[in-house]
């Protein structure tokens, strides 16, 4: 499973794509302290939900007969895709298997054989360069990373739907109605790293240049900046209130980070809070981005 990310992790990939790794690295809670990595085929295909952590299981009993009809017609057989993934536990097997049920349930029948023909192209590609024991060549890796935008195009279509299914929000999700000029968001992500947490919704915004992204969670976990505390060059520089509201900004400790700040708005009456990191956005900026999640 590792090598598949290292070699993912060497591909020559697009400018808007690049932003997005960018992102999600930027958003890792304490990578070297996750108890698994991202299944083969979710790193393939840069999928919108990325479910973390261990313990997510569907009971012995689980493969229905639609998910296994939806196996087959991919790949033949079960037992051809684990073939294909030979990484890849029963676990991470069931889950694929759910995510085609749900893919099928949620997009029409043109989008679902696309979406479906794409998943089995990627697999033939990295079936193939692993039974060479090599890396994608130039025409492979082009090709793996205009699949994966394309595969992202309709998961993200069902991707709340998908999370839902592992656990539900006790908080409403909102999204920001102030957005600095010339920035639009790029990413959109749902997230569970422990079992019996509630999911992370990460949004992601690019002007072409910077970065800056949003993370909202339930009040009482642990959130994204007290990671970055722990783990990057940042510290909490000032706890303020504004509109009724705590405020908490963080600031690099030196001038290592890739990071401008960051910043926390609490809102316990409705038992949530969000985080926002940026690349170049003054604290003003970034007060009135998560003034427009919060004052509704």
């Amino acid at each position: 499973m590792n090598n598949i990310k290292q070699e993912l992790e060497k591909i020559e990939i697009p400018k808007e794509l690049k932003d997005r790794a960018i992102l999600g690295v930027k958003q890792a809670k304490r990578e070297k302290k996750r108890k698994k990595s991202y299944p083969n085929w979710i790193l393939g295909s840069v999928a919108s939900v990325l479910i973390l952590g261990a313990g997510f299981t569907f009971g012995g009993s689980y493969i229905a007969d639609a998910a296994e009809t939806l196996i087959n017609q991919l790949f033949g057989s079960k037992e051809n895709l684990m073939q294909a993934y030979p990484g890849e536990t029963q676990e991470e097997i069931g889950y694929f298997e759910r995510h085609l049920e749900t893919a099928k349930e949620n997009l029409t029948e043109d989008e679902f054989n696309n979406y479906s023909q794409l998943i089995k192209e990627q697999t033939e590609i990295w079936s193939k360069v692993r039974k060479e024991n090599r890396e994608p060549d130039e025409k492979e890796a082009a090709r793996l990373n205009q699949i994966g935008e394309l595969e992202k195009s309709y998961t993200d279509k069902f991707a709340l739907k998908e999370v839902e299914q592992y656990a539900k929000f006790s908080f409403p999700i909102t999204k920001p109605t102030y957005i600095p000029e010339g920035y639009k968001q790029v990413d959109e992500n749902y997230s569970i790293e422990n079992v019996g947490e509630e999911p992370v919704v990460s949004l992601g915004f690019s002007d072409g240049k910077s970065l800056f992204w949003t993370s909202q969670e339930k009040i009482n976990q642990k959130d994204t900046m007290e990671d970055m505390l722990e783990t990057s060059p940042y510290e909490k520089s000032k706890t303020y209130s504004l509109n009724g509201l705590q405020f908490d900004l963080v600031s690099p400790k030196d001038g290592s980070a890739s990071f401008k700040g960051g910043m926390r708005v609490s809102v316990p009456e409705k038992g949530y809070k969000i985080v926002i990191f940026a690349e170049v956005l003054s604290k003003e900026e970034m007060e009135k981005v998560l003034l427009s999640m919060v004052e509704k």
